[in-house]
């Protein structure tokens, strides 16, 4: 049996490894697609474990050094025993005395396509060439496995390659930034890239008739026409925040569709592409892209980013958000109610001499959102905003809570001021969202927000059409103070 190796060096009453052959639940549906997983394997030493789906399993190599898209780069690839297809979810401690003990992490996972001449990935194996497209978040394009000619006894040897197209990139240096402010110890900007420029040529658009919105029948070409008309509006919402993307590289294809959020931009980014390097609490560095132009938003859209999440706070203040927002979610209440709840924030900060913006969610709440003039950073600005939302829920206790525990809310709206955080994001309006409706997070004006509003009538569609109606953004005044 294909995993009886698997199973033999495992015992199952030590290690939280899923069981292979012989063994109840062992075998796994495959997948609408084939998936691909990298694990980083902290073990005696550290490697990245390159598993394939095929024939009901996960083929599996051992990689020493983190895998690379340069095409100029052939990494060592030892190939190992199969693993159980429910394997590429493990994550965590193998204990230290059995197989492989050490942390598991998953590095990359996806989808992929079996570009080989061989009538199956196996009979590409066994004839010691496998060609392969990955469609990950850090691995993406052509790749091969090429075994290498047998040497003594050992696991057959293989070399994993990036073959050139589109996706290959060469390594490039992190420059300084350049006046960027000093900000917490702990969360300090390390280092930004520069923007040397957009490229020459338009971006080329990959995989255009790919359906990534089956529901509403929305391809990847249309979102990507989508995110260029509406640039001029989104794009002033973007410049200059941390951003993290939400990246469904099939679309919302079904269940096994990959769906990941990434914050950390990979290397293989072109120059072009602005980011800038903050370093955790934890001391980790992440390379947060910085969407400031419409190249770089249709670059990470052809990368398969559906929706953009950004920081409250931009990389000239990064410990002071310029807005606060109130994130109204309905959980069982009616929309109506969400409706009700907003107009009482909004009369509630109006009696405060403050003016108030909304719009909708892009899913199903309201967002209602103002400029942060008040002293102090991020947590000076949350203490506030829940000292509003506390007297609102107050004032509607029927209708609106600041409970934070979802048992306890009942039907009634939660108020949720959680992310006024440093590090924490929201969605901007005009974004799309990953809901089979393809709708976006649309600005709104006031005299538009009353029972019988619908928040899924503002599709992608719908939203272009009030563009080419709509001369003046709803949320123009808010965007004023940002300077």
């Amino acid at each position: 049996m294909p995993l009886n190796e698997y199973e033999a060096k495992r015992d199952f009453r030590k290690t939280r490894e899923p069981s292979g052959a012989g063994r109840p639940g062992s075998k796994s549906k495959p997948h609408a697609r084939p998936i691909f997983v990298v694990q980083e394997h902290h073990a005696s030493h550290l490697h990245y474990d390159f598993r394939l789906e095929a024939d009901g399993v996960l083929k599996s190599w051992a990689v020493p050094k983190e895998p690379t898209l340069d095409p100029s780069v052939k990494r060592l690839a030892v190939e190992v025993e199969d693993h159980p297809l429910g394997y590429a979810t493990f994550a965590g401690t193998i204990p230290q005395g059995q197989y492989g003990g050490g942390t598991v992490a998953i590095w990359d996972h996806g989808t992929y396509d079996d570009l080989s001449a061989e009538k199956s990935v196996s009979a590409a194996i066994a004839a010691g060439r496998l060609e392969f497209a990955l469609h990950g978040g850090k691995l993406n394009g052509r790749f091969a496995l090429v075994r290498m000619r047998a040497r003594g006894r050992g696991k057959p040897q293989w070399l994993l390659i990036k073959m050139k197209d589109e996706f290959a990139a060469t390594p490039s240096a992190v420059a300084e930034p350049k006046g960027v402010p000093t900000p917490k110890p702990k969360a300090k900007a390390a280092a930004s890239r520069k923007n040397t420029g957009a490229p020459a040529a338009s971006i080329e658009l990959t995989h255009p008739d790919k359906v990534l919105y089956p529901e509403a029948g929305l391809t990847k070409s249309e979102v990507f026409e989508y995110y260029r008309k509406v640039a001029g509006r989104l794009l002033p919402f973007l410049k200059d925040r941390p951003i993290t993307l939400e990246r469904l590289p099939d679309g919302l294809a079904g269940p096994d569709a990959p769906h990941f959020w990434q914050k950390d931009a990979p290397d293989y980014y072109p120059d072009w592409v602005p980011r800038v390097a903050l370093e955790t609490e934890r001391g980790k560095t992440v390379h947060y892209v910085l969407v400031n132009d419409e190249p770089t938003l249709l670059y990470l859209v052809n990368q398969g980013t559906l929706t953009f999440h950004v920081w409250a706070s931009r990389t000239a203040d990064l410990d002071r958000p310029d807005f606060v927002l109130f994130d109204l979610d309905p959980g069982a209440a009616s929309f109506d109610d969400v409706v009700a709840v907003a107009l009482a924030v909004r009369d509630e900060l109006k009696a405060e001499g403050r003016d108030a913006f909304v719009k909708t969610s892009g899913k199903s709440g309201l967002h209602v959102l103002l400029p942060w003039t008040g002293e102090g950073g991020y947590d000076e600005a949350r203490a506030w905003a829940s000292a509003v939302a506390g007297r609102v829920a107050a004032a509607m206790p029927d209708r609106a809570t600041t409970d934070i525990r979802k048992a306890k809310r009942g039907g009634r709206v939660y108020i949720d001021v959680m992310q006024n955080a440093r590090g924490h994001h929201a969605v901007p309006p005009y974004v799309l969202r990953a809901i089979p409706g393809a709708t976006a997070s649309t600005p709104l004006d006031w005299r538009e927000v009353k029972p019988g509003l619908n928040p899924a009538a503002f599709t992608s569609k719908a939203v272009l059409a009030r563009l080419a109606r709509r001369k003046t953004d709803p949320l123009a005044g808010l965007l004023a103070t940002f300077g």
